[in-house]
């Protein structure tokens, strides 16, 4: 058994550390106990689990601390790999064709500050995936994600030694003065951002 302590750990990383877990479990099945503080955590790893194939209960230990039981039936990942090939579907891909571009230092619309917290948590989760983007292109205010001492750097520096080609806006570091400070990725001009998102498989707008 796998016990995971996710106490005060912002999402989506409660349900990170449980599908890593879940992973190294696949063939031979197990049982993953995972430790959070918040009711929505809780919501989050029981969804992950249904929708592998897994089976997860909660239990409230004390007020504003659960218990997620995640079971994982053996030889789970050979399975889904089975089927996956029976209905076509590639199982991985190399170049997954996807571009990422951020246009601002936060995350959709309403309180800026809780949209700094979704902004961290996505470029976070953009490691997590199986295959990284191509490309993740900044522009105006979110070339302040790119800089020394951002709470985004490490994730940008994971994505940039994964492969993810990182790329500045050269006029926006200009004008946000930062050019001097940048901790990750590579100054373009803006027909090189429009040729690669024009060349994208497929592009997510931030």
């Amino acid at each position: 058994m796998k016990i995971i302590d996710a106490m005060g750990k912002a999402c989506p990383v409660p349900v990170v550390l449980a599908k890593k877990a879940a992973a190294e479990l696949a063939l031979e099945g197990g049982e993953i106990q995972v430790l959070v503080d918040n009711q929505p955590a809780c919501d989050n790893l029981k969804n992950m689990a249904e929708g592998n194939g897994y089976t997860a209960e909660e239990e409230m230990l004390h007020s504003g601390s659960y218990r997620v039981t995640i079971k994982v039936p053996a030889k789970a990942q050979e399975q889904l790999m089975i089927q996956s090939v029976k209905e076509g579907i590639p199982i991985r891909k190399k170049d997954s064709g996807l571009v990422v571009v951020v246009s601002k230092n936060y995350m959709g619309q309403g309180s800026e500050e809780l949209g700094k917290i979704l902004i961290k948590g996505f470029l976070f989760s953009l490691t997590q995936l199986e295959t990284p983007p191509k490309a993740v292109l900044f522009f105006n205010s979110g070339v302040l994600l790119t800089v020394e001492g951002a709470n985004t750097l490490d994730d940008l520096l994971e994505l940039e030694k994964a492969g993810t080609q990182i790329k500045i806006c050269g006029t926006c570091a200009d004008y946000y003065s930062v050019k001097s400070t940048l901790g990750v990725g590579q100054i373009v001009n803006m027909m090189a951002i429009t040729e690669q998102m024009a060349s994208a498989g497929s592009v997510i707008n931030i």
